[in-house]
C-alpha cells in the first residue's frame, strides 16, 4: 500500500511541476522574476523487478498492482514492447525521410538518436510502465533496451517488470554482453529485485509451485496429463476429432446474422480472410468462422516467415485458435521452437482459448535444454552439441569451444519452453475456457 501511495504522490508532484513550467512560459520575464517559486523536488519511487519460475504468479501480482493505480500507465508483454519500439523507429525514419530526403547525413548525437527520442516520447505518455516476461536474447535488443530504459529512468518513469531470470542472468553468455552490463546496474538501482515462488520441500530441495497446473487440474509427475482440448496424434484419429470439435464450436457460436444463410454452417468461410499486420503487411487466414475460431497447422504458423506481430493480429481477431500436427520441438530447428513459443505467449496474453493436436504431451513437447553444471547444450533426442552449434553459425566468435551468443539464446529457450508448457496446459483446459466465457454444451463435448 505504501508503494501505491508513493506512486500516486509522485505523479501528482510531476503534474504540479509541469503546470508550474507552463505557467512560467506564459508569464512575462518581469512578472516571472517577481513570482517565481522555488522548484519542486520530486523523489522518484523505485520500480519492481519480479522474477521466479513459471506459473508462480508473477504476472498475476503485476496485473493486480497495475489495476489498483489510477495514473498515466501502460502494461504490455515484452514482445509487444519490442514491436512498438520498432514501429516507432520505422515511423520516425519515414518522417526524417520526408523532411530531409535520402541525402540526410547520419547523426549519432543524442538529439538525433531515434531510441532516445522514443524514450522521451514514452516518458511524456506514462508515469508507470509494466512489462511482462522481460527477456533479452540477441545483441540488437540488448543495445536497444540499454539505451531505451536508461533514458526512461532519467526521465522519471517507474518500471515494473516480471521475468524468469534474475537481473545478473539476463543475456547471459550473449554476444558483446559487456555493452549490456551497465543496463543491469541501472536496473538494480532503479528497481527493487524480488524473487517469487521458491520453497523447500521435505527433502530440503528447492522447488516452485506452478499454479497454472493446479488450476488446470494437472500436477507435476502426471505423465499422461495433457489438458481437455489437447489431443495426441498417436492416439485416436486426432484430425477427425478436431474436425468434430471445429464443427461443434461453430454450432455453439452460430453467428448466422454474420454468415450467408445459403452457406453450410458446419464449414468454415469459403473466402480467405486477410488480416492487417504492422509495417504495412497482411496475413491470410484460410480456415475460420467469423471472429470466433481460426484453424491452422503448425507448418502454416511456425515454418513460414511469421513473427510476433502476425501472431498478435491472430490473437486480437479470434477467441479460439486450433493448431494441428505440432511436432516434437528440438534444437535442430530453433526458429520453429521460438515462433511456437512466441505464438503461445501472444495467444495467452490476449486470453485466447486453445485446441491442439501434437505428437507429444506438453511436458515432452520441448526437448532442448542447457545443462546447468556443464553449461553445454543437451538434447534428449540425441542431437549432438556439434549439430546444435551449426544452427547458431551467425555468431562466429568462439569462447571455450562454443559460439559466443549461442548459450544466451538457447538458455532463454530453455526457460521459455517451461513457460510455454505451463501456458499450453492452462489454455487447453476447461477451466480456462469457462473463465473466458467459452462453454461447449455437454452434448457437443460427448460427441468427441
Amino acid at each position: 500500500m505504501a508503494q501505491l501511495k508513493q506512486l500516486e504522490e509522485y505523479e501528482a508532484a510531476k503534474l504540479r511541476e509541469k503546470e508550474q513550467e507552463n505557467e512560467m512560459k506564459d508569464t512575462s520575464s518581469k512578472v516571472k522574476a517577481r513570482i517565481e517559486p522555488p522548484p519542486i523536488t520530486v523523489q522518484i519511487p523505485r520500480g519492481i523487478y519480479l522474477y521466479g519460475d513459471v506459473g508462480t504468479g508473477k504476472s498475476l501480482l503485476m496485473n493486480m498492482f497495475y489495476a489498483s493505480l489510477s495514473l498515466k500507465k501502460r502494461c504490455l508483454h515484452f514482445h509487444s514492447l519490442l514491436q512498438e519500439i520498432h514501429s516507432r523507429i520505422f515511423e520516425l525514419k519515414k518522417q526524417i525521410l520526408r523532411s530531409h530526403g535520402r541525402s540526410f547525413h547520419i547523426d549519432t548525437s543524442k538529439d538525433r538518436n531515434p531510441i532516445i527520442q522514443i524514450a522521451q516520447q514514452l516518458s511524456t505518455e506514462v508515469t508507470l510502465l509494466c512489462i511482462d516476461e522481460f527477456q533479452v536474447t540477441d545483441v540488437a535488443d540488448a543495445m536497444i533496451l540499454s539505451q531505451l530504459f536508461g533514458e526512461l529512468w532519467r526521465n522519471g518513469v517507474v518500471v515494473v517488470a516480471t521475468s524468469n531470470r534474475p537481473p545478473q542472468d539476463l543475456y547471459e553468455d550473449g554476444l558483446n554482453r559487456s555493452y549490456f552490463l551497465p543496463f543491469i546496474d541501472l536496473l538494480e538501482r532503479y528497481c527493487l529485485v524480488v524473487k517469487l515462488g521458491t520453497h523447500h520441500d521435505s527433502d530440503d530441495v528447492k522447488r516452485s509451485i506452478d499454479y497454472r497446473r493446479i488450476k488446470s487440474g494437472i500436477h507435476n509427475g502426471d505423465e499422461k496429463a495433457h489438458g481437455d482440448y489437447y489431443f495426441l496424434t498417436s492416439g485416436n484419429d486426432s484430425s477427425a476429432m478436431l474436425d468434430q470439435l471445429f464443427s461443434n464450436l461453430q454450432k455453439s457460436h452460430s453467428f448466422t446474422e454474420q454468415v450467408s444463410t445459403s452457406r453450410d454452417q458446419t464449414n468454415c468461410q469459403l473466402e480467405h480472410l486477410e488480416l492487417e499486420v504492422k509495417f504495412q503487411r497482411t496475413i491470410i487466414i484460410p480456415r475460420y468462422h467469423t471472429n470466433i475460431i481460426a484453424r491452422f497447422t503448425f507448418e502454416e504458423l511456425c515454418t513460414t516467415e511469421l513473427g510476433s506481430s502476425d501472431y498478435q493480429a491472430i490473437a486480437d481477431n479470434f477467441q479460439i485458435v486450433m493448431i494441428e500436427e505440432i511436432p516434437q520441438l528440438t534444437l535442430k530447428y530453433p526458429d520453429r521452437a521460438r515462433r511456437f513459443i512466441t505464438l503461445i505467449d501472444e495467444l495467452y496474453e490476449s486470453g485466447c482459448c486453445l485446441v491442439c493436436s501434437a505428437d507429444e504431451i506438453p511436458d515432452h513437447l520441448f526437448v532442448g535444454r542447457v545443462d546447468s553444471d556443464t553449461n553445454r547444450i543437451v538434447d534428449i533426442t540425441g542431437e549432438s552439441d556439434d549439430v546444435a552449434k551449426l544452427i547458431f553459425g551467425i555468431d562466429v566468435a568462439q569462447s571455450q569451444g562454443m559460439a559466443v551468443g549461442e548459450l544466451a539464446s538457447v538458455k532463454e529457450l530453455s526457460f521459455a519452453f517451461r513457460r510455454a508448457t505451463s501456458r499450453l496446459l492452462e489454455m487447453c483446459s476447461k477451466t480456462w475456457w469457462m473463465e473466458k466465457g467459452v462453454v461447449l454444451t455437454e452434448s457437443n463435448v460427448n460427441n468427441l
